[in-house]
C-alpha cells in the first residue's frame, strides 16, 4: 500500500485500488499529481483501476480532460465506484461528456465494480 498526498493505492488480485481523499477537488495540479503518483506505485505495469470517490467531489474541466487522455496511461479498465448521490451524478456527467480511450463505468456498489474489472485484471500484459 502507498499513501499519496490525494488518496491510498493498492494493488488486490491484480487490480489497483486508488480511494481519494474526502471532499477532493480535481484542479490540473491535483490531476497531474495523482497520475504521477499512480504510475510511480504502478511502476509502469498497466491494471484495471477502482476508483473510490468519497464526500463531494468536484473536477475543472481541464482536469477532466487531462486524466481522460493523460490520465488513462497504463489503465486497462476504469470503474468509479461512488458513495455519494452528488459524486455519482457528477461521475456520470464525466463519463458521458468525454471521450474515453479505455472502458469505463461507475457504480455504487463496490463489488459490482470489483466484477466489472475482473476480466481485465486477468488478461496478459503486452
Amino acid at each position: 500500500m502507498f499513501e499519496g498526498k490525494y488518496g491510498k493505492y493498492c494493488i488486490v488480485d491484480g487490480i489497483l485500488f486508488v480511494d481519494y481523499k474526502e471532499d477532493l477537488i480535481f484542479t490540473l495540479k491535483v490531476a497531474k499529481r495523482i497520475v504521477q503518483e499512480r504510475m510511480g506505485f504502478q511502476h509502469n505495469k498497466e491494471y484495471p483501476v477502482c476508483c473510490k470517490l468519497s464526500g463531494r467531489i468536484d473536477s475543472q474541466s481541464d482536469a477532466r480532460h487531462y486524466l481522460a487522455q493523460e490520465g488513462a496511461l497504463f489503465i486497462k479498465a476504469l470503474a468509479f465506484y461512488v458513495t455519494s448521490p452528488v459524486a455519482l451524478r457528477l461521475t456520470e456527467f464525466y463519463i458521458q461528456t468525454l471521450n474515453h480511450q479505455i472502458p469505463i463505468q461507475v457504480f455504487n456498489d463496490r463489488n459490482q465494480a470489483i466484477q466489472f474489472l475482473k476480466p481485465y485484471s486477468q488478461r496478459r500484459i503486452n
